[in-house]
């Protein structure tokens, strides 16, 4: 029972693991304050705005509706890793334990690359809203928005934080723990099956 319920465990927990920050806005210039933000797993899938700290003259911008905070804008692809994390707590419904192993890994992995990519393109898809928020007020305040306006700046204020890589890196474990039980579980089947118990008279 105990084994049964680990596998499950595991992709409960990564979900979990979605309360946490999963990428992050740090930024600072002279001319234009701070901006430091955290966007969790779960603000990823509902294209939430999360608590942005800002700081003068940053700060009177969003006051005066000059600046849009961006989002990451990928609520599809968040879901989609949050749907197959349950397809892999659903794995336990299996009963053949090698099908059911084999089945958690799959799912663990599809899990780890939906995972991957959905942290690349909200990294990709802010750096483009905070380029294109400061190039449309470089027309119209005072302050010096060339290096925010550089895309190489901001790939470097963007970033990911500690809810992913804690994701990730139980995702891979549970792949692999899942996928060398699935196999020992089939070869041990096998060598049963080639084996029979003689029949007691």
């Amino acid at each position: 029972m105990v084994s049964r319920l680990f596998s499950p465990a595991g992709f409960v927990l990564v979900g979990l693991l979605f309360l946490f920050p999963f990428v992050g806005i740090s930024c600072s210039a002279p001319e234009l304050g701070s901006v430091d933000a955290g966007f969790t797993g779960f603000d990823l899938a509902v294209d939430a705005n999360p608590s942005y700290q800002v700081d003068s003259p940053v700060a009177d911008m969003v006051a005066r509706d000059q600046v849009a905070m961006p989002t990451p804008g990928v609520p599809g692809l968040a879901i989609g890793v949050l749907v197959v994390l349950a397809v892999g707590v659903a794995c336990a419904l299996l009963a053949r334990p090698s099908t059911r192993l084999l089945a958690a890994a799959a799912a663990a992995v599809l899990a780890v690359v939906l995972l991957v990519v959905t942290q690349v393109v909200a990294e990709s898809n802010l750096v483009t809203a905070i380029v294109d928020n400061a190039r449309l007020l470089q027309v119209s305040v005072p302050q010096n928005l060339d290096p925010v306006a550089n895309e190489g700046y901001v790939e470097d204020v963007v970033s990911s934080r500690v809810g992913f890589w804690l994701a990730l890196v139980a995702l891979v474990a549970l792949a692999s723990g899942d996928l060398v039980a699935g196999i020992r579980s089939r070869e041990s089947r096998a060598a049963g099956g080639a084996h029979p118990r003689p029949r007691s008279r």
